[in-house]
């Protein structure tokens, strides 16, 4: 991938007064950091998101690493490797590289118990540690996950599937009314659009094999969704269902924004962000040209308050709660495509803005005694660890302009 360096990050750097705010917004983001890892030790588990910010308060009772449905662990390594990168602390690349075992059983011991979400385990993970030391344990982790992912696309509808085993039985570990649950029961034939976030572990795979198996399938879901899953008015579904013995379109549907036929804010950013690093990868210019049209969209819905209402399209009578994590999420992607599109002030301002408006305490929790970073996400007015480790991805990015591993 091309450098994350450039003119689009030019212009935080020479305006100090943005620059003081972020840096100050990024040092919260380190120190909670390294409170954090204390905190969960080697035993790293699904702490998705708290009212209060305290994500390991209830410990027992968060699903482990090998779970199938276990998907944010790595946004907790994934800040611990920006720690590393912007203060030298060799300390988060041990306790990073002490949680191997767990990454390990993961692929080679539970491979079938997974779901299309390796790539947000895995590239914050694996693929991060091996572009930063060139350890091959992590190459050959990486290259698993990348494996288990590409026996998810289905030939016949070219998309990769989301949940459930691929052999639709359910873990054995998954008992009682979770059976029960969507993600097993109706799986069949789903893709969502998260997924264009665990696309970039299958292009990596590619580049680092030099065999084109692996972006041939991202490629291929990529256009499959730029086709079926963005609507004329530039809007997101969110999901997208499958007839699954043919491969036949059947119909957008939902299982993260108001309905079926809403805007959902933050899988519309994963959207963008998945789109920017598609064409960094193959130079397909559709892919840049959607993630630009997605973003334009996407800056359009917002107002004075700058932060996006978790889903764009509510019904009337609705609260209009916010998602910081969207914000922070579609920030990462107007970043990727500043890359290419230099000169976009749009993205650029409005990169900054929201920023900054994240950066004030009505958003950003500086406390150090509370692990979580971002308020007001998800519009469940919680914390969750992907929106602040996305903020974090975003802040590294203005401030230092380094490098992402996606």
């Amino acid at each position: 991938m091309t450098s994350h360096g450039g003119h689009a990050m030019n212009y935080v750097q020479n305006h100090a007064h943005i620059r003081e705010q972020l840096e100050k917004a990024l040092s919260v983001c380190v120190e909670k950091t390294t409170r954090n890892i204390e905190k969960i030790g080697t035993d790293l588990r699904e702490f998705p998101e708290a009212a209060d910010g305290h994500y390991f308060r209830n410990r027992e009772q968060a699903i482990p690493l090998q779970h199938i449905m276990s998907w944010i662990p790595s946004f907790f390594t994934g800040m611990a490797y920006w720690s590393h990168r912007v203060s030298g602390n060799a300390a988060y690349l041990k306790w990073m590289n002490e949680l191997y075992p767990l990454y390990e059983r993961k692929v080679f011991d539970h491979g079938g118990d997974t779901m299309h979400d390796l790539g947000f385990l895995y590239s914050p993970y694996s693929v991060a540690l091996y572009r930063l030391t060139g350890d091959v344990n992590q190459q050959k982790l990486a290259l698993k996950a990348a494996d288990e992912l590409a026996k998810r696309f289905d030939l016949n509808g070219d998309y990769i599937r989301a949940w459930g085993r691929m052999d639709d039985q359910i873990p054995p570990d998954v008992t009682g009314e979770d059976a029960n649950d969507c993600f097993y029961l109706e799986s069949k034939g789903v893709a969502i659009i998260d997924c264009m976030m665990n696309l970039p572990l299958l292009f990596w795979a590619s580049e680092e094999t030099g065999n084109p198996f692996y972006r041939n399938i991202a490629v291929r879901h990529a256009q499959t969704t730029r086709k079926l899953f963005i609507r004329t008015d530039k809007s997101v579904y969110q999901a997208f269902r499958f007839d699954p013995e043919t491969g036949e379109p059947v119909r957008g549907c939902n299982f993260g924004g108001f309905g079926d036929e809403t805007y959902w804010a933050r899988g519309t950013a994963w959207a963008i962000y998945g789109f920017a690093i598609a064409f960094s990868y193959t130079r397909i210019q559709e892919f840049l040209d959607t993630a630009t049209e997605l973003a334009h969209t996407f800056i359009a819905q917002l107002d004075d308050s700058i932060i996006p209402v978790w889903d764009f399209r509510l019904p009337l009578g609705q609260e209009k709660l916010k998602d910081s994590s969207a914000a922070a999420v579609a920030v990462c992607g107007f970043q990727e495509i500043m890359k290419h599109s230099p000169s976009d002030p749009l993205l650029r301002d409005w990169s900054n803005n929201i920023l900054l408006k994240l950066s004030e305490p009505s958003y950003l929790d500086s406390n150090a005694d509370v692990p979580g970073v971002l308020k007001e996400s998800n519009g469940r007015r919680s914390y969750t660890s992907y929106g602040d480790y996305y903020y974090m991805e975003a802040l590294v990015r203005s401030v230092h302009g380094l490098d992402t591993f996606w």
